[in-house]
Parts: C-alpha cells; sequence; structure tokens
C-alpha cells in the first residue's frame, strides 16, 4: 500500500533540503549588494558558486538551522521544540552570520534556558520580526505536506523558538505552507501560479504580509515581466520576514519551471541574498525534486562535515521518518 501520492517521493525531499543548501550558498558572496552591484562586480547575474566571507559553496546560518530541524523532525517524528533548540545548539557556528536575536537566544539555550523562554525577551519583549524563522522552515513544510490543516500551529511553534514577534513567525507559517504546497504539487501536471499566490493570500491574516503577497499576484498576471528594481520597491528584498519571504515565493511563481532560474533570480534581487536564495531553493527543490539541481551546483558545495552528502542524507531520513507515520 502507498503511504504517499506517487509523486511525492524521496527526491523532493531531499529537493527541498538541498534546495535551501544551494541558493544559499549562491547568494553568501553577494549579501548585502544591491542589484546593479552584482550585475557589475560579476559582468551580469551571478551564476556559480563565488567565494565570501566564507569559502565557495559554503552555507550560512540560513542551512545550519535548516539542517537542525530537519535534524530534530528526523529523530523525534514530531515537532518537539526542546529537541529542536537542541539541535540548534549543538550544530551552532558563529562564523556563519548569526543574527544578532538568533545568538542572543542561542546563548541562552546553551546556559539551559527553557526553549520558549529566551526568544520572549528578545527586544525587550518584542520578538524578532526578522528572516529567522522562514530560512530554516523547509523540513517541516515537506513533513506536513499532507496535513496543511497543522502547518500554522507547527510553523509557529518552531519559529518561536527564536522569533516570537508575530510577523517574525507568520514568514515560518507562509514559507512553511509554501513549501508543503510545493511537495505535494505534481511537476509533470499543469502549475498555476496565481492560484498558488491566491493560496497563499487566503491563508496568512497579516496585513504586512497580505499587500507584498497582492504585488507577488499582481506582477504575475502581468504580460510583461516587471524589472527587477520594481519587484524590490514595491515587495522588498532585505531581513524582514516579511519582504523577504514573498520575494522568495515570487522569485518561485515567476521561474516555476526551472530551479536554476528560479535560484539565479533570486539571489540576483540584491539585499538578504542568501536567505531570499535559500527560500527560494527550498520552493524549486521541493517542486521538482534533488535530480533539477544543476550538477555543477551541487559538486560545488562543501561536502565538510554536515556538508553536502550529510544534507543529501538527511533528507533521506526525514522521508523514511515520514514515510513510516503516514
Amino acid at each position: 500500500m502507498e503511504t504517499h501520492p506517487t509523486h511525492v517521493n524521496l527526491k523532493k525531499f531531499q529537493g527541498a533540503l538541498l534546495g535551501t543548501f544551494v541558493g544559499d550558498a549562491l547568494g553568501m558572496p553577494v549579501e548585502g549588494m544591491d542589484h546593479d552591484a552584482i550585475l557589475a562586480k560579476y559582468e551580469g547575474p551571478i551564476r556559480d558558486m563565488e567565494p565570501g566571507r566564507l569559502r565557495a559553496g559554503s552555507y550560512t546560518d540560513d542551512t545550519e538551522m535548516m539542517i537542525g530541524l530537519a535534524e530534530a523532525l528526523a529523530d523525534k517524528g514530531e515537532v518537539d521544540c526542546a529537541v529542536i533548540g537542541e539541535r540548534f545548539v549543538d550544530n551552532f557556528h558563529a562564523e556563519r552570520g548569526y543574527g544578532p536575536a538568533t545568538k542572543k537566544v542561542i546563548a541562552e539555550l546553551q546556559k539551559g534556558a527553557k526553549w520558549d523562554e529566551p526568544g520572549r525577551k528578545v527586544y525587550d519583549g518584542a520578538g524578532s520580526f526578522g528572516n529567522g524563522a522562514p530560512m530554516r522552515i523547509a523540513p517541516l513544510g515537506c513533513f506536513f505536506f499532507d496535513r496543511l490543516d497543522m502547518i500554522r500551529e507547527a510553523a509557529e511553534a518552531c519559529s518561536s523558538i527564536t522569533h516570537t514577534h508575530p510577523l517574525g513567525m507568520e514568514g515560518g507559517v507562509v514559507q512553511a505552507l509554501a513549501v508543503a504546497l510545493a511537495v505535494g504539487m505534481d511537476p509533470v501536471k499543469r502549475f498555476a501560479p496565481v492560484e498558488f499566490a491566491d493560496i497563499l493570500l487566503n491563508f496568512t491574516n497579516k496585513a504586512d504580509y497580505l499587500k507584498p503577497l497582492a504585488s507577488v499576484r499582481e506582477f504575475l498576471k502581468r504580460k510583461k515581466r516587471p524589472e527587477v528594481h520594481e519587484v524590490v520597491k514595491v515587495v522588498g528584498n532585505d531581513v524582514k520576514a516579511y519582504t523577504s519571504c514573498p520575494a522568495a515565493i515570487y522569485s518561485f511563481l515567476r521561474n516555476w519551471a526551472s530551479f536554476e532560474l528560479t535560484v539565479v533570480y533570486a539571489v540576483n534581487l540584491g539585499g538578504d541574498t542568501d536567505t531570499i536564495g535559500a527560500m527560494a531553493g527550498a520552493l524549486a527543490g521541493g517542486y521538482h525534486g534533488v535530480d533539477a539541481i544543476p550538477r555543477r551546483w551541487l559538486e560545488a558545495l562543501d561536502n565538510e562535515g554536515k556538508g553536502r552528502d550529510y544534507v543529501m542524507e538527511l533528507g533521506k531520513r526525514l522521508w523514511e521518518t515520514k514515510s513510516t507515520k503516514a
């Protein structure tokens, strides 16, 4: 007896996880640069793994935290925030570029704080609305691809370990749903980007997300693609979850037929390029599967420690855990 629809398979789970890694690594060297600066430096869009603050093909905190979430889900078979927090601490390497809020949370967790305590203290109790939650959420979207009714509760719980601001948590929710939808879709059947955007619009209840997602929908309906500068101006590309998450979703929906075009577009928007690339890569990888990722990119990924092969195997572990629970 099949535990999943035949088009939802191991390769989709691996694609979402490796897609996060690839988008993160491709965007790493141009983080903080604007679109024009990227074009000037590389004499066109960046298309290959380049060195930056880390070696070429290295991942940042985005993928490191994604790995921690995937490990916890694969090991426990459910959302256990205490275990997720432990994995975040175990994997933590400050040099990968963690944001100030997340570093504070991990420092408190290292001291023995309960998983739901430190996040509330960040920014004097207001919490962070940065994109630390959606950047790492791909494994959860995979795990709940067939339980969309559980996405919000699960994503909010995972997000709140580090980001308790409603807008920060909502980024995790919206991106998790987007990944779940992408994983659950059959890539050989008709794809309707506007309908995909409509599902997200109808799901979120935060005005700060409704406006950029509505702009994404409007851009998709245009016969002529908007210029990059218009997308950046209207949707955004900075570290706020409610700008970078819609930017990644637009990158995928505009270029859905190609993993490579999706990630190249996302990274070359400029701004928070590693995170936008990671989120777009998760969507395209979850939709197409790992075989759609260009071999030159996979071969260029760092493979030391918890590198490329580990993430590939982690995708298998996550798939096997999900399959046994179906």
